[in-house]
């Protein structure tokens, strides 16, 4: 399941960040912005899902979890960061490189969860 999931849920984000770097109707906006967080919803349950079965051995699914916390926070504070140096450029400039990026790592996505099946 999250072999298609996870890389779907990075693309429907990137293409909801490439919309709203156009000049689109409030409208269009209000949608783009909920749909980019279906994005988000459609990969994090999963990423924690995945995470939880990574330990060879029970007791340590509190520190794979914790892990995972670390870098989804890590993940999220540096892109803010790359976001903020970005916005003096233009918040439209902005966006694309961050849709771009998304798209990209929605490709990366691919492989990386090919091998995942729901058990």
């Amino acid at each position: 399941m999250g072999a298609r999931i996870i890389p779907t849920g990075v693309a429907v984000a990137a293409v909801c960040a490439l919309l709203l770097a156009v000049n689109l109707p409030l409208a269009v906006v209000h949608v783009a912005i909920a749909v980019l967080s279906l994005g988000y919803d459609m990969t994090h349950p999963l990423l924690g899902g995945i995470v939880t079965d990574l330990p060879r051995r029970p007791d340590h699914r509190g520190q794979a979890l914790g892990l995972n916390a670390f870098c989804l926070f890590t993940g999220f504070g540096l892109v803010s960061l790359v976001f903020e140096f970005l916005l003096p450029r233009g918040f439209t400039t902005a966006l694309v490189i961050f849709g771009v990026a998304a798209l990209l790592a929605a490709v990366a996505a691919v492989p990386a969860f090919r091998d995942e099946r729901a058990r």
